[in-house]
């Protein structure tokens, strides 16, 4: 058992060094595939058009940030204030939408390509502006930091880019939080201007009614001869038919001739309506509301936009090195299979001689 452990050890060393000594033997074309290999990808490093990338880091906006869009908001119940996170939350929703990214590449992206990049399909031009530019959390979610990356050939248009991205979704969530808190404005004001009306036209038709009981009465008082207000001299109510529509004959017909004229000739029912004014004042807050200008901001820039002064791809050491590593083992490949191929033929012409 020794004997045969030990033969079969020394036959794995012989074996070993007969691998060592095959590629020893042909190490000029093992380094010259790997020389060869590593100029390839020394060429392709080189030469290759570089990219770069531009960072923009966002993080939530403050109070004072949106507080123009809540004035007006803090003391109604019906208008309920628009808090930081519910304005960075739709901002980022935006930010990572299909349809902003497709509006910066037709306003932006696209009239910026050269002229031989219009013949290629609009899709495949979308799919690789989509593949340049990313939105991603930093750290934690919870912190709400966010950064916007956008690769290009020009460190220049990297850096311009991405601003002008984060601007243009910030500036169209703005108006989208505008437009909605002014659309809840008119929706209330439209609802008070419809309470008003009905309690105007409630109003006119109950002058309406009084004009017709009036009249009714007057007739009555005529009859009776009745021209001056019945007087009790005792009780509590001096002044008979005052209150009470059955008896209003007995105010008499000078004062309800009086009464029935001056109800004809009013113009408006506005000051005898209760809870018009208030009502109206509430329109009028609303339309001011509505015709407010909401300036805001939904998010920070956290940081300084630098412009990229080394590209991030390709990376020259690292594709050389591949290279190399490439090259060597090919080299040693192919030195081990001329070795293997050069036994084989001599074994077999041996092998033909002792026949």
């Amino acid at each position: 058992m020794q004997n045969s452990n030990n033969k079969h050890g020394s036959s794995v060393e012989i074996d070993l060094f007969e691998v060592f000594g095959a590629v020893w033997n042909r190490k000029w074309l093992v380094v010259s595939i790997t020389l060869a290999f590593g100029l390839l990808a020394a060429g392709y490093a080189f030469f290759s058009t570089p990219i770069y990338e531009s960072k923009y880091y966002i993080a939530p906006p403050t109070v004072n940030d949106i507080a123009n869009l809540n004035y007006g908001r803090a003391d109604r119940s019906d208008l309920k204030p628009f808090s930081v996170e519910q304005v960075y939350k739709a901002f980022l929703q935006n930010l990572q939408s299909e349809s902003q990214r497709r509006v910066f590449f037709e306003s932006t992206y696209l009239p910026a390509l050269a002229e031989s990049s219009v013949k290629v399909p609009y899709g495949a031009l979308y799919e690789s502006f989509s593949k340049d530019i990313t939105v991603a959390p930093v750290g934690k979610e919870e912190d709400g930091r966010w950064s916007v990356s956008l690769q290009s050939r020009s460190p220049e248009r990297a850096m311009e880019w991405v601003g002008l991205y984060v601007s243009q979704v910030g500036d169209n969530t703005a108006r989208e939080l505008a437009q909605n808190a002014k659309k809840e404005v008119s929706v209330l004001g439209r609802n008070i201007a419809l309470e008003i009306n009905t309690l105007r036209e409630s109003s006119r038709r109950v002058r309406q009614d009084t004009i017709s009981k009036i009249r009714e009465a007057l007739i009555i008082a005529k009859s009776s001869g009745l021209e001056d207000t019945v007087v009790f001299s005792s009780g509590s109510d001096k002044l008979a038919g005052g209150m009470f529509e059955d008896n209003t004959y007995m105010r008499g017909s000078k004062a309800l001739q009086a009464e029935l004229m001056n109800l004809e000739a009013r113009e408006s029912d506005d000051p005898f309506t209760p809870g018009l004014r208030k009502l109206q004042k509430d329109a009028d807050f609303y339309k001011q509301l509505e015709a407010e200008r909401y300036d805001i901001a939904v998010y920070r820039h956290d940081g300084v936009l630098d412009l990229p002064l080394s590209p991030i791809k390709p990376k020259k050491v690292l594709i050389v090195f591949l290279g190399l590593v490439i090259g060597g083992l090919l080299g040693c490949a192919l030195a081990l299979l001329q070795h293997f191929v050069f036994n084989r033929r001599n074994n077999d012409a041996a092998a033909d001689t002792r026949s």
